[in-house]
């Protein structure tokens, strides 16, 4: 068996290294894992240092991130895709773990959750994989993606079915795969943390949050859950039970918006 990790890539430099190494690392037993990059045009060496580390690289400069990831998806070769940012990391046993979920229940796509680590590397907190119960009306009733795109591994044939990442979404393009896929069958839950994910300010889906909003509204439309009488208590049942369940992270976002609060009312006074 085979399982693909797919990384996007654009001038990834400062943590690319780190992020070939965490998937090198990978080494379950009776699987190979194809690591593919897709670089959009470095000119920081990324594509030159992956190539060195032995890595397969695609050079895609005029194709946008949800076409690279696109693009990835139909080059890899596993039976099981995931994509893998350039500036985060696999954790130890994240394969093994993503195809013994595979193979529990036969279900296409395998979620599971995330840390969240500082720029030097320290946990900001662990988000659990979103509860089995979650189906595609919870899911969009949250302005934020609950799946995380770097802990989710599919199919080679679901994801083909489902038509790939929808190339209108620049900022929300998984957000709306995901609601798709749910909207088919549920996924497999891992519990644990698969991957961590380095938040630096400047991660894409940092920078482009509001447009991220903007598309999440879209994607209820187009899947015609924008008027749902349901969705304020989808939405409350959703935030009580991350909060609930990630204490460590609903921690760390809240003293976040405690220094940006007080920070915002610094500047005010001056």
């Amino acid at each position: 068996m085979i399982v693909s990790v797919v990384t996007p890539v654009l001038n990834g430099g400062d943590y690319l290294r780190s992020c070939i190494e965490s998937v090198k690392a990978q080494t379950p037993c009776g699987v190979l894992v194809e690591h593919l990059i897709l670089d959009g045009g470095s000119t920081d060496g990324s594509a030159e240092l992956a190539a060195a580390q032995g890595v397969r690289v695609l050079r895609e400069p005029k194709v946008g991130l949800t076409g690279r990831m696109n693009i990835g998806y139909r080059a890899a070769k596993g039976e099981l895709i995931g994509f893998l940012g350039a500036d985060d990391m696999l954790l130890p046993g994240a394969v093994e773990a993503i195809v013994a979920a595979y193979r529990r229940r036969q279900r296409r796509w395998v979620v599971g959750g995330t840390r969240w680590i500082a720029a030097d590397g320290h946990s900001l907190g662990e988000l659990r994989a979103p509860p089995r119960w979650m189906n595609a009306a919870a899911h969009v009733a949250l302005d934020w993606n609950a799946i995380s795109t770097l802990a989710t591994y599919l199919n080679r044939d679901f994801f083909s079915q489902l038509g790939g990442f929808d190339e209108r979404y620049d900022a929300a393009a998984d957000f709306h795969l995901f609601a798709h896929a749910l909207q088919q069958e549920p996924f497999e839950r891992v519990a644990r943390p698969l991957a961590a994910w380095r938040r630096h300010g400047r991660n894409h889906s940092v920078v482009y949050n509001d447009l991220a909003v903007h598309e999440a509204h879209a994607i209820r439309q187009s899947l015609g859950l924008s008027d749902d009488p349901g969705r304020p208590l989808r939405r409350c049942a959703m935030k009580v039970w991350f909060n609930l369940r990630n204490p460590g992270w609903c921690g760390h976002k809240m003293i976040e918006r405690a220094r940006l609060q007080l920070g915002m009312a610094r500047q005010a006074r001056a």
